[in-house]
């Protein structure tokens, strides 16, 4: 007969988790792979587009200097998507290793790889924004203020959550080798069409309800007050987002507890 085992205490419970996050945290800063790209790219291509190219987009746009504003805001939310996304490529490769399947026989917490992938992500997105936020604020490009700035920085940082799901459900259905185009094949549309950098044609603009990455810009600029490039209510952003998070994260919860 088996005796009972009692629960472990919250301490020791909530410390399995953080330690868990933190060892998940340092793997995939290590792999420069992945944090190096994940990390600099956006504010390179932020400067590059954002900056150096569309830097005088004010004197001809119809929304006038504010623009930059816009652009800001789009190339943040590209900032914050990426590691969500490819964070499942992390779990791709651990499920190719069956070092996923070692971690499910340890006596770790319910969920707790799981959530320290999303914590990862988070952290690396929290980087990575902070470098596209430094970036604008030296070009003097955006005319936000600070109190507008920090609500679309905590925004975007906890809007990383549904792209982390998005990225977990390709790292549960794929092979290691194969998560990373298949990353590419949602991240790039979803960025390019949701038409947070470019003008889209009529035909497109229509469409852009369609991609999470909307969603999370107009989720930032509604909260952050910036009525200018609130298209539609922020309440309705969010709802897309948790619905994003609930369906997806599910599958892939469902997926891993079957399959592994």
């Amino acid at each position: 007969m088996v005796a009972d085992r009692a629960p472990l205490p919250l301490s020791r419970l909530l410390r399995a988790y953080v330690m868990e996050m933190r060892y998940e945290t340092l793997g995939a800063l290590r792999t420069p792979g992945f944090s190096i790209p994940f990390v600099a790219m956006p504010v390179v291509i932020y400067v590059l587009f954002g900056v150096v190219i569309n830097g005088q987009a004010g004197d001809h746009s119809e929304f006038g200097p504010a623009i930059a504003n816009y652009l800001f805001a789009g190339f943040s939310v590209l900032a914050a998507v990426m590691p969500g996304i490819f964070s499942g490529v992390i779990l791709a490769q651990e499920r190719d290793g069956h070092l996923h399947k070692l971690k499910r026989a340890m006596p770790l917490p319910p969920g707790a790889t799981i959530i320290a992938k999303v914590a990862m992500a988070m952290f690396v997105a929290a980087l990575a924004v902070t470098l596209v936020f430094a970036a604008a604020l030296i070009a003097g490009k955006i005319t936000l203020t600070p109190a507008q700035i920090a609500i679309i920085g905590a925004v975007l940082i906890v809007g990383t959550i549904p792209f982390s799901a998005i990225g977990l459900l390709i790292g549960s259905l794929s092979s290691g080798s194969a998560a990373p185009a298949y990353g590419n094949l949602v991240f790039l549309p979803m960025m390019w069409l949701s038409g947070l950098f470019i003008p889209l044609p009529d035909s497109l603009k229509t469409w852009v309800i369609l991609w999470p990455s909307f969603h999370l810009d107009q989720l930032a600029l509604g909260l952050a007050g910036v009525a200018q490039f609130t298209f539609i209510p922020p309440a309705l952003a969010a709802g897309v987002l948790v619905g994003v998070t609930v369906l997806c994260g599910g599958l892939a919860m469902r997926r891993l507890a079957r399959v592994g």
